[in-house]
């Protein structure tokens, strides 16, 4: 015990949980099973964690306002899992409280900030997703031009996987344009778009890559006209190319055809029922609708992270995360975070294809939890304070 305590001492201690943290965003990429990843998060970050926080009382966490909201937001749930939930949930519930902690105290902030790191993530990703299509073409498992369903790893499901691909184009986008290299930036929106576009055809991914563009661009109009240019120019290159693509490829000319795949009318059937269970309340964890759509699919789940709080927390919940992302976006704002980019890209997707934001390790935490805890890092804001 004496020597497990020394090791997890000062920079030890936060060289270990940076290490860790990698190993669980990459086992997304590599262990092909959800209980596989769950075990590395146990086994090198939950108990780990657990043990540290407790033996050290704390291990010098300080009280701030991201912090007290994410408090405030499990607080809730808790209270919604007394009705609605069951023992399982205050597992979760658990968990989540112990990778937030660990992101946004124990880990060293400064690694996940640095160019290299998001250009390495984002053609890694890119380059697994595009992989496992070259893969499955060849072997025959999908046709060319199918639409790839499943992938091999844990990051399995298009649309999730689209969405991290525009994150962490997101995350890179800076240190493009901060170092002009502006082939590379073109190459990776390219890929990008063949890998949201052609083999995951999903469109949560490709909204939240041109959000990101535009909204890029609209402000390096104000601070470096050039570089706006440059970006625009690249933009209108590949959208030109992703227009031909659509009108010479029905797989790509599908995202355009399927309209609104029925969102608003699933959103106008979960607001009434979120409203008729009351509104501050939500239906609890547990709801389900009966209610088909008009093509008559089940509807599994709200299809926006936002929903899916009200849906399952009442306004209550709601209320409380967007304090939260607003105290988080700010702060990197002000900071001009990276990490913010990829944070509003994640939230502009997970709009349109997100679901409960509390529950074992999966997708969420890669696109809301991970960023919003490396933003309130304090030793970010002592850094950028000095």
């Amino acid at each position: 015990m004496k020597a497990l305590v020394s090791f997890f001492s000062a920079d030890r201690r936060s060289a270990y949980f940076t290490v860790a943290l990698v190993l669980f965003i990459g086992s997304y990429l590599v262990l092909p099973t959800a209980k596989m990843v769950n075990n590395v998060y146990y086994a090198v970050l939950a108990l780990p964690s657990l043990g540290v926080l407790l033996y050290y009382r704390g291990a010098g966490v300080k009280a701030s306002s991201d912090l007290l909201l994410w408090a405030l937001l499990l607080a809730w749930f808790a209270v919604v899992g007394i009705w609605s939930g069951d023992a399982q949930h205050y597992k979760h519930l658990l968990y989540v409280a112990l990778f937030v902690l660990t992101v946004s105290r124990l880990i060293d902030p400064q690694p996940f900030r640095h160019p290299l790191f998001a250009r390495a993530l984002y053609w890694i990703l890119v380059g697994y997703v595009s992989g496992s299509a070259l893969f499955y073409w060849e072997t025959g498992h999908y046709a060319l031009g199918e639409r790839v369903l499943w992938l091999p790893s844990r990051m399995t499901g298009p649309i999730y996987t689209s969405m991290w691909i525009a994150c962490c184009f997101a995350l890179a986008l800076p240190g493009w344009l901060r170092s002009r290299q502006f082939a590379e930036l073109a190459f990776a929106l390219l890929v990008a778009l063949f890998c949201m576009g052609y083999v995951l055809q999903s469109r949560s991914g490709l909204v939240a890559l041109a959000a990101l563009v535009l909204l890029a661009s609209i402000y390096l109009s104000f601070r470096r006209l050039r570089d706006s240019l440059w970006l625009a120019g690249s933009l209108v290159i590949v959208g030109s190319f992703a227009l031909w693509a659509g009108l010479t490829y029905p797989e790509v000319g599908s995202l355009f055809e399927r309209a609104d795949a029925g969102r608003l009318q699933l959103w106008s059937i979960m607001l009434h029922e979120w409203y008729a269970c009351g509104l501050w309340m939500g239906c609890g964890l547990e709801h389900r609708t009966d209610q088909l759509l008009l093509n008559g699919e089940a509807i599994n789940h709200p299809h926006s992270i936002f929903l899916s709080l009200g849906v399952f927390g009442g306004a209550v919940a709601l209320v409380i995360f967007v304090a939260l992302m607003t105290v988080v976006l700010r702060r990197a704002w002000l900071s001009r975070d990276p990490w913010g980019l990829y944070l509003a890209t994640a939230l502009i997707g997970l709009n349109f294809d997100g679901t409960k934001l509390i529950g074992n390790p999966d997708e969420l935490w890669l696109l809301v939890i991970l960023p919003a805890c490396l933003i309130s890092h304090p030793r970010l804001s002592a850094s950028h304070s000095g």
